[in-house]
Parts: C-alpha cells; structure tokens; sequence
C-alpha cells in the first residue's frame, strides 16, 4: 500500500509541476514532450526545435503513459502534450495505447537501441583499433542474453497480474556478470541477480529450469527488441576492455558518441519519426530543428 500511495503522490506532483510549466510565459504556445530520462531528453534535443518544444523528465516510463492519461482532460494541453516512451517490452509483448494519440513508442527497446547503428560501431573499431572482422555490437547483445530474457521473465509476471515483488536489477555490476568475451551462462547470471538486492528473499525467484524453459518458449526474438539499451552500453565497456586492454571511454563517453553517430537521416527513417511527424502534420504544427527537417 505505501508504494501505492507514493507512486500516487509522484504523480500528483508531477501533475501540478508541468501546469505550473505551462503558466509561465516563455512556454506560452509551446508543445511539452514528455521523455523517460535525461539520455532520452539529450538525444531528442538534437532533432526537436527548442524554441517550439519544452521537455519534461518523468524519470520513470509509466510516468510518461499516467501523466498523459491526467493532463489529457486539460485544455491546456490540447494538441500541445507528447509522449515518447521506451518500448521497453511492449512489442515483443502486444501492448498498445489505445488511449493515447499523443504517446509514441521507440521502434526497439528503448530509445538506444533504436539509434545503434553500424556508424557507431564502426567509429569503436576505429578508435581503439579493432580489426572490422571482430563482431562487437551482436556478440555483446547475445552475451547479455540470459539477463534479457530474465528481464522480460519479469516482466510477464507482473503483465500477467500474479501478485508478487519484481526482482530488483538495479544493483547488477556488468563487469562481475560479464567478462567481455564468453556469453552470460545461466549458473552465472540467477545467482548474481538473486544476490543484489533483497532479491534472495524472492521465494519465486526462477530456477535454471524455470529460465530455460521460458527462454526456449519465447526463443527467436529481436535481440534490439529484447536488448536493454543501458545494458549493452554497460556491457560494452566490458568488451572494449577486454579486447584492446585498455580503459575504454566509459558508459557517459559512450552515450555521447552513440548520441553523435545518429544522423538525420537515420533518425527519418524510424517508425517513430514518422510517427510524431504524421502526429504534428495532422495538427499543422512543424516542431524539428534544422537537423531533422
């Protein structure tokens, strides 16, 4: 009930503190774009106007969906409220927002893995002087696999509305779980999460069994569907590391250079360009910046 109750007051805050955004003058006219997180705020800078647009940090992905579903009913916001939300697991599982037009979903997983591109890979084998021949980008992704698919097991817990505590992974250390050269086994990967947290004290934590029966019922999926974008830029530290022997540039020096490896043109080409730009031509509004026009 506490959490309950705290999720409820987060959001009433959240709630008064972008109508309170609203009211200023220098917004006036503007359209709010709601993001997840600070890395998703930075990379959308690139292709939206800031002279048209105001962001919003959620923190939290159901955040963006409940805030949406609150500020819909003000008038204020009519025609001038975005969404843009991780997919998270949401394709690989059927979800769908019915209720709202203005929410929009990455075509992957999540707003990383939808801008990882062969140009950034390309740049890391160049900078620390990788042969072209060495897999770096999918050789990490099917590495991580069995954290993945841990991942999504949770997921499907809770989507299927069972009653229990979701494991924590926010105490997950990439460096002990993966060495930057062999995949992630299954005797590796439940003990390590089931260590972090109060994670031992789950009485339905998975077995081995119980995880490579559900990896093989839900086997063939899109690693950029069911990678977690944070996870890979973590564990790619590890691989860099691990080949070249050196520091790579670490997880912020990453992101930026995934940041600048996405183009205009690749960004024109994902779903969710094309999305948002049907969503603004549709209500006569032209919110990109010179990079994505």
């Amino acid at each position: 009930m506490g959490n309950t109750i705290l999720e409820a007051s987060g959001l009433q805050e959240k709630i008064t503190e972008i109508i309170g955004m609203s009211n200023h003058a220098a917004n006036e006219g503007k359209v709010f774009i709601i993001v997840e997180g600070s890395d998703d705020e930075k990379i959308f800078r690139n292709f939206l106007d800031e002279q048209k647009v105001v962001f919003y940090v959620a923190n939290n992905c159901l955040y963006v969906v409940e805030l949406l579903r609150s500020l819909k009913i003000n008038q204020v916001f009519k025609d001038k409220l975005i969404g843009i939300k991780d997919a998270d697991f949401d394709h690989i599982l059927h979800r769908n927002y019915p209720d709202l037009d203005n929410l929009f979903l990455t075509d992957y997983h999540d707003i990383e893995m939808t801008i990882v591109s062969k140009d950034f890979e390309d740049f890391l084998k160049a900078e620390y002087k990788i042969p072209n021949a060495t897999p770096l980008i999918e050789i990490v992704a099917k590495a991580l696999i069995t954290l993945s698919y841990l991942r999504l097991y949770n997921e499907v817990i809770i989507t299927e509305g069972v009653v229990l505590d979701g494991i924590n992974f926010s105490k997950i250390t990439s460096s002990e779980l993966y060495d930057g050269k062999n995949a992630i086994t299954w005797e590796h990967c439940l003990p390590h999460v089931k260590s972090k947290c109060n994670n031992a004290k789950l009485k339905h934590f998975p077995t081995i069994e119980i995880m490579e029966d559900f990896a093989t019922k839900h086997a063939g999926l899109d690693l950029k569907q069911l990678t977690r974008g944070h996870d890979l830029i973590y564990a790619l530290q590890v691989r860099l590391k691990q080949i070249c022997g050196k520091e790579p540039l670490g997880y912020n020096g990453l992101c930026v250079i995934l940041r600048s490896k996405c183009s205009k043109e690749m960004f024109k080409r994902t779903n969710l360009f094309h999305d948002l730009n049907m969503w603004m031509e549709q209500r006569g509004l032209h919110l990109w910046n010179k990079n994505a026009a």
